[in-house]
C-alpha cells in the first residue's frame, strides 16, 4: 500500500502530465484557427490526444469519430494528401470547450489573499478576475466572495488530511487526489479528516467544500 507521500508523488506526476496535454491542446487550438477552420473566437480550447492508425481507416472515418472535418485533421497533423498508412499516429481532438460550456463557482477569500494570488491559483488574469467581480481596484478583503470561471468540477470526496501547508489530499473511492489551498490553511482540513463532502474545485485547487 503507498505511502501518503508515495501517492502525492504519484498526484503532481499525472497532473503534470495533464498540463503538458493542455500545451499541446493550446498549439491544436491556434493552428485550427490560424488554419480558418471550424474554432470559433468562442473557443478556448480543444483538448488532445493521439490516435493510432488501424487497418481500413480513413481520414473521413477518423476525423467524423473525433468530431474534426478532414481539413482540420490535414492540418493539425501536416499531412499533404489523404492517404494514411496503418501504425501512423495522428493528433485528434478529444474534447471541446468553449466560453457558453464554462462554469462558475464562490471562493471566499481568507487571511493572506491576494488578488494576483488567487488569480494564479485559478489560471485567470488579474484583469479577467476583476473584471468577473466588478472590481475597481486590486484589494481583496477577508470573508469577501470571488466568483471563479472556468471548468469546474465537483466531486464527492473523504478529506484525508493536510499533505503540507498549501496542499490538502481527498480520497474518492480508491483514488486519491490532491488540490492546493492557500498556504497556511491546509491544517484546517486535517481537522476534518474522514469526512465525507462535495469538493468543488478548478484544475488542481480548491475552490470550497459543501
Amino acid at each position: 500500500m503507498l505511502t501518503r507521500k508515495e501517492r502525492i508523488q504519484n498526484d503532481k506526476r499525472k497532473k503534470m502530465k495533464a498540463r503538458g496535454m493542455t500545451a499541446a491542446s493550446t498549439v491544436f487550438a491556434a493552428v485550427i484557427a490560424s488554419a480558418g477552420f471550424s474554432a470559433s473566437a468562442k473557443e478556448a480550447q480543444a483538448l488532445t490526444g493521439f490516435y493510432k492508425v488501424k487497418q481500413g481507416d480513413t481520414l473521413y472515418k477518423i476525423s467524423r469519430d473525433h468530431d474534426m472535418t478532414v481539413k482540420e485533421l490535414k492540418a493539425v497533423n501536416n499531412l499533404k494528401s489523404d492517404k494514411i498508412q496503418p501504425g501512423q499516429k495522428l493528433e485528434v481532438r478529444i474534447e471541446r470547450h468553449t466560453e457558453d460550456s464554462f462554469e462558475t463557482a464562490v471562493y471566499t477569500v481568507v487571511p493572506g489573499d491576494t488578488l494576483w494570488g488567487i488569480a494564479k491559483r485559478y489560471r485567470m488574469s488579474v484583469n479577467e478576475l476583476k473584471t468577473l467581480n466588478k472590481l475597481k481596484r486590486d484589494m481583496v478583503l477577508i470573508n469577501q466572495k470571488l466568483t471563479i470561471k472556468g471548468d469546474i468540477s465537483r466531486t464527492k470526496a473523504v478529506i484525508t488530511g493536510a499533505a503540507d501547508n498549501f496542499t490538502v489530499e481527498f480520497k474518492n473511492g480508491d483514488d486519491y487526489f490532491t488540490l492546493k489551498v492557500p498556504y497556511g490553511t491546509a491544517t484546517s482540513y486535517q481537522k476534518m479528516s474522514g469526512k465525507e463532502i462535495l469538493v468543488v474545485y478548478k484544475d488542481d485547487a480548491l475552490i470550497n467544500i459543501q
